[in-house]
This record gives structure tokens, sequence and C-alpha cells, in this order.
């Protein structure tokens, strides 16, 4: 066993340690995040990029009660309330805008449609249950399906077009989502690839052009403005849960999401959407807990919107599925992702922590990215990880680029690998900054594979197998990094005929092997300079 061995901060720890027990503290033992216990405040944002500072939309002091409107409680009369809801919403609509109170009880409808000016506002103590009859969900309605845009069922929840709009509340919605999931076994996976390919009014693709198979998400705002979401809980979705699409100045906050049986659960999605602020979350999702999209191939490269200026913040991705993650950025990336900060999380008996996930085809830009502040416990999969080859190297199209990454004060415990980054052949990933990161319990500590200009500062890596392999490599710095592994030879191998230019500082030389075309050439000593 070799063990590299140097005194540690704790400080950083202390802190994430103790701002992931505050967050805990506002989860009550049903797993609902317990509103009263989340400042009503929004705090300052404090972006590292331009952002503005974002507050909770204004409506008008007036309420529309559902039963005024002729809802009655779910078993009464065996009907859906659909009709009667949305009586209430165009009525408040009419007014000028209002609150539309779903009051305590339980509640049977179909889609929901909001309008500008709306709170839906589901009380303490409403259960609202969606129908499981499909046809409930007809007409057709503009969504975008996996990056993907088509005409296809009603989401559960939707609003297209609307300004000032939220849904908030203690209640819980209630998606039934698994009629959906075992009708969409029928059909298997959706042809969306070959749809980018063609225009919307031409595609086959959705409901609307006889497509069946293709599952609605639970919350739709299509191309909103000035939107919030709190405090309301989300069960048994049929596919994606908050799914934020060509949206600006939108708050996610304070809500739960139960969907860890759930095909495609994901819990918040924001698709080629900006200035958004999720926060206070507790999340139990079968996929991504909270990820970041902005399109698929030709048509997303075409529509070119990216998600840009995005806070993650105080929220715990607990037992995420099917090997997805925390946070994560796409694999629908065409449209660009930049200025994303994600900080002071608990990610506990997830697949994955920290993901991005592109490939050829996708082109366009990953940048800016700020994550720090992040414990995790017992990741079945990977820590952090950066794949540019999601679904092989068969991919074709143009390459996609990630740049200008910053990781901080991170604690891993428990792995099968701490870290993986893999750049493409043609486009390495570039500028990444890792600081400040404990990772323990681990099978393979860090692969790293086609980077450019990778600092690593205070990172303690133990594993089981070599703790850092270095394959194809340039620019790399290290400091006071401290590796331990229990395989025989030096901890850390250099491999690869392109690794050039690596600044080791302080790790001794005797502690590295190289392998695979590098030679001990490729350690340089004069000071190193950091690009980004």
């Amino acid at each position: 066993m070799h063990r590299q061995h140097s005194s540690r901060r704790t400080s950083e720890w202390t802190l994430v340690l103790a701002a992931c027990s505050i967050l805990l503290a506002s989860v009550v033992s049903d797993g609902r995040a317990q509103l009263a216990n989340i400042p009503y405040e929004i705090a300052p944002l404090n972006a590292p990029f331009p952002m503005p500072e974002l507050t909770r939309p204004v409506f008008p002091d007036r309420t529309f009660d559902i039963r005024d409107y002729g809802a009655v409680p779910a078993g009464e009369d065996g009907e859906p309330a659909t009709a009667a809801i949305q009586r209430t919403i165009e009525a408040a609509s009419a007014a000028g805008g209002g609150t539309v109170l779903i009051p305590a009880g339980e509640w049977l409808t179909g889609p929901i449609h909001l309008r500008s000016n709306i709170n839906l506002h589901v009380a303490e103590g409403a259960i609202v249950r969606f129908s499981t009859n499909r046809d409930d969900y007809l007409p057709v309605v503009r969504v975008r399906y996996e990056g993907v845009e088509a005409y296809n069922y009603s989401p559960l929840i939707y609003a297209n077009g609307a300004t000032n709009v939220a849904l908030t509340g203690g209640g819980v919605l209630d998606g039934q989502g698994r009629h959906w999931w075992e009708w969409a076994r029928q059909y298997g996976a959706q042809p969306r690839m070959i749809a980018t390919k063609e225009p919307l009014s031409r595609r086959a693709f959705g409901k609307g052009a006889g497509m069946e198979g293709m599952r609605p998400n639970f919350a739709v705002f299509f191309d909103c403005e000035n939107v919030l979401i709190e405090g309301i809980t989300l069960n048994d979705t049929p596919m994606w849960n908050v799914h934020l699409v060509y949206t600006r100045n939108a708050i996610v906050r304070g809500i739960t999401v139960n969907s860890l049986e759930a095909p495609n659960g994901d819990g918040v999605v924001i698709d080629s959407s900006r200035n958004v602020l999720v926060e206070y979350n507790t999340l139990r999702t079968g996929d991504d807990a909270v990820v970041l999209k902005s399109g698929l191939n030709e048509e997303g490269l075409q529509i070119n919107i990216p998600t840009e200026n995005v806070i993650v913040r105080n929220y715990e991705a607990l037992d995420v599925r099917t090997g997805s993650g925390g946070v994560v950025f796409g694999s629908e990336t065409s449209g660009g992702i930049r200025n994303v900060y994600v900080h002071n999380a608990l990610f506990a008996g997830s697949d994955r922590g920290i993901r991005f996930k592109t490939e050829r085809g996708r082109g366009n830009v990953i940048e800016n990215i700020f994550i720090h502040d992040i414990v995790m416990r017992d990741i079945n999969i990977e820590a952090i990880t950066v794949n540019t080859f999601y679904t092989g190297p068969q991919a074709q199209g143009p390459s996609p680029a990630i740049r200008n990454v910053q990781i901080r004060n991170v604690e891993v415990d428990g792995a099968r690998t701490g870290i993986s980054l893999v750049g493409l052949p043609e486009k390495w990933l570039e500028n990444f900054v890792m600081e400040d990161v404990t990772i323990r319990n681990t099978v393979q500590g860090a692969r790293i594979t086609r980077v450019k200009n990778l600092v690593l500062t205070n990172v303690d890596i133990q594993s089981t197998e070599r703790a850092l392999v270095f394959d194809d490599v340039l620019e790399i710095s290290l400091s006071n990094v401290r590796l331990s592994d229990e395989q025989d030879g030096p901890p850390m191998a250099l491999q690869g005929r392109y690794t050039g230019a690596v600044y080791l500082n302080d790790y001794p030389t005797d502690q590295a092997v190289f392998e695979a075309g590098a030679t001990p050439a490729v350690v340089l000593t004069e000071p190193f300079v950091q690009a980004w």
C-alpha cells in the first residue's frame, strides 16, 4: 500500500456538513419538505457571473375557489373536476388574475392549463389525483419531448406563453403515472433522433402525428416568464416532473418530488431557459434529480437557445436511480449550457453525483460551471463524471465542447469511481479546476483522459485500485495532492503519447509511474500559469 501524507484543513468540511445538517433539518419524517422551515425571503443569488436578482411574481389579491365554479371532491359524483377547475382559471383570468384555490380534500382532474397572472394554489391537505384516462389529455399541445419539439398529450399541468404564473401550496399532486408507464412499454423508445431531421410540421413524432407511447410530463412551463413553483409535492409522474422550456425568470423552491418508480422520472428539468433559481428541494427521483438541457442534435442546433444563468442550491437528492445523478448536464446540450452555479447539496444513495453527459452530434458548448460545497454518500457508480461519449463512439456529427468548470469543497464517501473525466479525441475537455476534494472508499479513484489545463489543489483520493490515472493529458498542475490505494506500485500513472506539460509541484516523482508512451520528460518544473 502506498500513501501520501500531509496535514489537512478541515474547516471547509465543517461548513459543508453544517449546511447539509441545516438542509436535513428542513425535512420531516414523511419525506416532504417542511415549508415552514424554509426562509420565505429569497436570499441574494451572489452568482459568479452577471445575473438579475429573482423575485416572486405578484398576483392581484383575489381568490377564486374551485368549489364556487362547480368542483366537487373525488368520489362524490365520480366525474373529474377538470371543467370546473378550468372555469375557475378562466374566471380569474377574465378578472385580471388572482389565486385559484384547490382547497383541502381529494380531487380528481384531467390536465390543468394555466393562464397569465394566475397562481394555482393547492392548499395543505389537498390531494389532487390526475385521471388515468388518456383521452382526457387531448387535444394535443406543443411540448418538447426529450429535446425534440412535438405535439403530444397535454402535460398534467401546462402553461404556454404565460407571464406571472405560479403553482404553490402545501398540497400533493398525484400523477398516478403507472398506467402511462405500462402503456409506454408497449411502444418502446421513440425515434427522436430521426425526428430532429424533419421540420415540426412534417414530423411523424408525437400523438398529433399518430405516434403513440410518448408520455406527458407532469408540469410544463413552455415559453413562460416570471414563474414560481413552491411548496408542492409531486408523486408518481408519467415522465419528467417540473419542466421549464424556453422560460425566463423562474423560481422552483421548497418542493418535494417522489418518482423513484417512474421511468424517466427526472425531478427539475431546465431546458433552454435562463435566469432560474432552484432551491430547498427534496428530490427522490427515478432519473436525474436536477438536470440542465438545451435541445437535441439538428433541431437543438437550429433553435440554438441556451440554458444560462442558473443557480441550484440548498437541496438534497436521495436514492436517484437509473444511472443518473444529483446534478446533471445533458445529454441534450445542442443549444449550449453556460453560467451555472450549484452549491450546498447532499447526494445520498444515488447512482451518480455530479454528471456531464453529451456526445458527437450535439455540438455547441457547456461552459462557466461553478460547483462547490457538495457532500456525497454511498454513490453507486461515479461521484464526479464528465463523459463526451455518452452513447458510445458510433455517434456522428458536430462535437460538443466542455470548458471552464470549477469544482470545489466536495466530500465523497463511497463510490465505484471517484472522478471520471473523458474528452473526445478531436475536442478535449478544457480548463477544469478541482480544489478541496476528498474521495474515500472507492474502487477506482480518478481516471482522467483527454483533458487540457487541469488544476488539482488539496485533493485527497483513497481507493482500492490505482488512485489516479492520467491518459493523454496536457498542462496539468498538482498541488497538495494525496493518494492512497491498495495495489502494488506507485498510486499515480501517466499514460498516453499526447501527455505533456505535467506540473507535479510538491508531489514526488517516485510516486508516479510512466506507461504507454508517457515518459518522465513530460514532468516540468517551471512555474505553472493557470489559463483560467
